[in-house]
């Protein structure tokens, strides 16, 4: 079956999420050795449509040099992209009762004659335990829901997502959500058995295309930026965010407009309070082998409690963010980035970000070590065949936080939603290295090592001194105004490395097995955790709590 290249003035929903769409995608690209223009990768999440947008995606095409495993995932992408793939309707040779998977990837699918309406729903099933040494209990995940997704007259699209869960999740797991009242990319959630937790997550989202180049999206989802392990920008590691999404696409640019409603960390008061955040993100192929991205956001919040409630200055889609803050009397949190990914040639790819909380030219170059020099940097590759070897594939990355960046006077504004960072997972005055081997030794069989290293600055167990590391402290809290240095504080080295071996049975039905260690240590404290899991999981996407 080969991916055809579709040009419809068509509604798409999205790729999910951790959904194996992701890396076929990009591992396809890098093979090609050439960006394309209708498939902004440094964007998640991706509408589905675009997938079909690229004349490189042909299962037999001989320039691509396609392993068995490649065919064997662009086959998947297939199945998984019905709609959009030019893929068999009815393609299953064993439906079940007739009216059930009647096609490899969905329990349920139904369109009228003319296609004017289409619905796929699936169950999202997960259940797993593991144990970790010197523990008694046993870790454990007990998943259940499900995703319908759909289409309307080929110009409304729309998906749900809702699962409920209870967990007992790692204690290094536990100890963060002890700090920070959250679990890890959730919201809400209740005491379950003991150490364990309850908790919905739900998604949900409509789409609409009034024409080929523009895209709206209205509804609760997560965004990323780059093409990073983490990204300093904008991650995904935070719980998601009602926002609403404009996405046009012009020649070599993409231009995306997100403006979102966010919950504040204040989980003491009821409602809890909101917060708001806009963000531009312009995506530009300037080149065959070379994108260039420029982000700007900001976040803002009723400091004053005089009911400001959303700002709609910040609506306008093309104005400097900046310009209206300080119009406004620089009562809000602005950032800048910037996002590179470049093909030098056929299976390698480099990619770096910049991001500017707060800078001051003359500062980094005196040399005095000025708390507002608040920036983040991130340079890696991903390298796949490494050595000729098909399937085997290497990504490294180096990340670098200063103190204090994230951070706010007022702490409503820092970077975050739900009490998460929108950016790295532990905030800021860090440095990490991250090294990942991959090897997909044949189609189902998916084999993935990871060491992380972080070092990190940290306040004292118990101390009053802001070290800059906190996102959610007010950054009036910090240590001075000079001699602010990276890694200051109690410094903190953390390591992981962890083993995950998954295989699909059938489609989006894993079977996964993981070995993890963690070491956290510094002058204070030295805690390990050493975990053993096994689970099984259809059409859930797999969880990493690599922090």
């Amino acid at each position: 079956m080969a991916l055809l290249q579709v040009r419809v003035k068509a509604q798409s929903t999205n790729f999910e999420p951790g959904s194996p769409a992701y890396p076929i995608l990009e591992r396809m690209e890098m093979k090609s050795g050439s960006l394309n223009n209708q498939l902004f990768l440094d964007e998640q999440p991706v509408q589905r449509v675009q997938a079909n947008r690229n004349a490189f995606f042909f299962q037999d095409s001989a320039s691509l040099h396609l392993t068995s495993a490649d065919k064997y995932w662009l086959q998947y992408l297939g199945d998984d992209n019905l709609q959009y793939s030019g893929g068999n309707w009815y393609g299953s040779k064993k439906p079940i009762l007739k009216y059930f998977y009647q096609s490899r990837a969905n329990l349920y699918q139904f369109q009228t004659k003319d296609s004017g309406f289409q619905v796929f729903i699936n169950p999202v099933l997960a259940f797993g335990f593991g144990k970790e040494q010197d523990s008694a209990a046993y870790r454990y995940r007990s998943t259940r829901g499900v995703e319908i997704r759909g289409a309307i007259d080929k110009h409304i699209g729309f998906y749900t997502y809702l699962t409920d869960n209870q967990v007992l999740l790692p204690g290094y797991v536990q100890d963060f959500v002890k700090k920070y009242g959250v679990i890890p990319g959730e919201s809400y959630y209740k005491p379950f058995k003991g150490n364990g937790y309850d908790y919905f997550t739900t998604r949900g989202y409509f789409t609409f295309s009034p024409e080929e180049h523009i895209h709206f999206q209205f509804g609760n989802n997560q965004n990323f930026i780059g093409s990073g392990y983490r990204s300093l920008i904008l991650s995904d590691f935070a719980t998601d965010y009602l926002n609403l999404q404009v996405s046009t696409r012009i020649w070599r640019f993409q231009y995306q407009n997100i403006f979102a409603a966010m919950t504040d960390n204040q989980f003491s008061i009821a409602p809890y309070p909101l917060k708001y955040a806009a963000f531009h993100y312009l995506s530009f192929d300037a080149a065959k082998f070379l994108n260039i991205g420029v982000f700007e956001g900001v976040m803002f919040y009723d400091v004053l409690h005089n009911g400001r409630g959303f700002d709609f200055s910040y609506l306008n889609p093309i104005i400097f963010y900046r310009a209206v803050e300080q119009a406004n009397g620089s009562p809000d949190n602005a950032l800048v980035g910037a996002n590179i990914t470049a093909l030098p040639c056929k299976h390698l790819k480099l990619y770096g970000q910049l991001l500017l909380d707060e800078l001051q030219v003359h500062e980094v170059f005196s040399s005095q070590g000025w708390w507002g020099n608040k920036y983040a940097l991130q340079a890696g590759f991903k390298w796949i065949d490494i050595f000729g070897i098909p399937n085997l594939d290497w990504q490294s990355e180096f990340n670098l936080i200063r103190p204090y960046t994230y951070s706010e006077k007022d702490p409503s504004e820092n970077y975050s939603q739900y009490g998460q960072a929108l950016a790295h997972p532990l905030g800021a005055n860090l440095r990490e290295f991250v090294n990942i081997i991959r090897f997909n030794p044949y189609g189902p069989l998916d084999i993935k090592l990871k060491y992380i290293h972080i070092d990190q600055g940290k306040d004292s167990v118990g101390g009053t001194t802001d070290y800059g590391s906190n996102i959610f402290l007010s950054y009036s809290m910090r240590t001075g105004d000079y001699g602010v240095q990276l890694l200051q504080g109690v410094v903190t080295s953390i390591n992981i490395a962890e083993l995950i071996v998954s295989y699909q049975v059938r489609h989006n039905l894993f079977v996964d097995f993981n070995v993890l260690y963690r070491d956290e240590a510094n002058a204070q404290y030295n805690k390990s955790t050493i975990y053993a899991g096994l689970g099984v999981r259809l059409n859930f996407a797999l969880h990493s709590y690599d922090f």
